[in-house]
């Protein structure tokens, strides 16, 4: 049997899922263009797969940069990155009070590798920038924003962050919670966005994968890293994340405006004493989501004028939404959060997190709104 192949067809409307650990050469001929960049072809699954390309091209458009890199998991796009662009000697201000494997990742796991992190709370957003001067020296080599934050969702003033780091500091931004489609941090000097593409960008609960997109020069760097780690999606999630692209747009609309509409609602309730949702006119940074938002998206977090007893038993209640962790799906979710994600954090690290008894913060998804506010409506009177 002849070791040549052709392309039985190669008109697809949907790229199919391309399961091949390797690809060969006609020649050797064929091999050292390849070396020297005269074709482009597959070399190994380590390194490139179809379903990846096409993919990381659209992440790419859809974040205004130039290229982009597709990886197994939001963490492991944010771990690569960070490892890649920092090193012994050097320090990383990030955003605390935020995603909690971010902190573990840099209070503890770059520790470990003689990077200094310094966290600066993103509560106050003026006192954030008093704080960054403070902190920012030449000797920052990143700088790592989780914009809107969670899960309070509070914003930085990127344009002021930018004005302040030197050429050679890389300023990356966490647009998990609002999507390309609600903000483009590119327009703001970011260097590179980062996604985790399981929440949003995915948007049906059934895939895990994470995204990093930029400037050309350092995405190599970056990619020089993820060959080496490892760190590479399989082809199924790749067509996956493919699919939900073609529908992103039209979902974050819809979640934009039913996320307004439960954070109008929940704001007049009596039994609710916050409500974080930057499209509020009462939002603390309301003139930074002006700023930089075109929309709001589908997670309201909120405090309860309740006990902890009682907000158990308001979330206890609830029919619509399943108990968990992600957000941006198409499946509605709600988490008490210092009893889910924040339970074995010490009582004295919740509260400098801002974790009261009483948060919850709830992910829209394509239930009826309406159905939404009635069941939260009625599990607040059973409370």
């Amino acid at each position: 049997m002849s070791k040549k192949r052709k392309p039985y067809f190669n008109n697809n409307v949907v790229n199919p899922i391309h399961t091949s650990a390797t690809y060969f050469f006609e020649d050797t001929e064929q091999v050292i263009r390849y070396h020297d960049k005269k074709e482009e072809v597959g070399r190994y699954g380590r390194y490139d797969n179809p379903n990846w390309l096409e993919v990381e091209e659209k992440l790419a458009t859809l974040d205004l940069c130039e290229d982009a890199l597709v990886f197994p998991s939001g963490m492991s796009a944010i771990a690569t990155t960070l490892m890649s662009l920092s090193e012994n000697g050097k320090k990383i201000i990030y955003t605390g009070k935020g995603y909690r494997n971010i902190r573990n990742l840099c209070g503890n796991i770059l520790a470990k590798f003689g990077i200094e992190t310094i966290s600066l709370s993103p509560a106050n957003a003026k006192q954030f920038i008093i704080e960054f001067k403070k902190h920012y020296d030449a000797n920052t080599s990143v700088v790592f924003l989780e914009i809107p934050s969670n899960p309070h969702l509070h914003l930085v003033d990127v344009e002021e962050v930018k004005k302040i780091i030197k050429d050679d500091t890389i300023l990356i931004i966490d647009s998990t919670f609002s999507s390309p489609i609600n903000f483009l941090p590119i327009r703001w000097g970011a260097d590179l966005v980062i996604h985790s593409c399981g929440k949003y960008i995915g948007g049906h609960a059934d895939i895990m994968a994470g995204s990093v997109a930029g400037k050309k020069d350092i995405i190599e760097k970056i990619r020089n890293y993820r060959n080496v780690l490892g760190n590479i999606v399989d082809s199924h999630t790749a067509f996956m994340l493919n699919r939900s692209i073609a529908t992103l747009k039209m979902r974050i609309e819809y979640l934009n405006q039913a996320g307004l509409k439960l954070a109008t609602f929940l704001e007049s309730h009596p039994k609710v004493k916050k409500v974080f949702y930057s499209g509020l006119a009462s939002y603390s940074n309301r003139d930074l989501a002006k700023k930089y938002l075109s929309g709001h998206g589908g997670v309201v977090t909120f405090e309860l004028n309740l006990s902890k007893k009682a907000t158990t038993n308001f979330v206890d209640a609830l029919k619509i939404p399943y108990m968990g962790t992600n957000f941006g799906s198409c499946h509605s979710m709600v988490e008490q959060c210092s009893i889910f994600t924040y339970y074995k954090e010490p009582q004295e690290v919740r509260n400098d997190l801002g974790i009261s008894d009483t948060l919850i913060r709830y992910s829209i998804g394509f239930d009826n709104i309406d159905d939404i506010i009635n069941d939260i409506n009625e599990a607040l009177e059973k409370a």
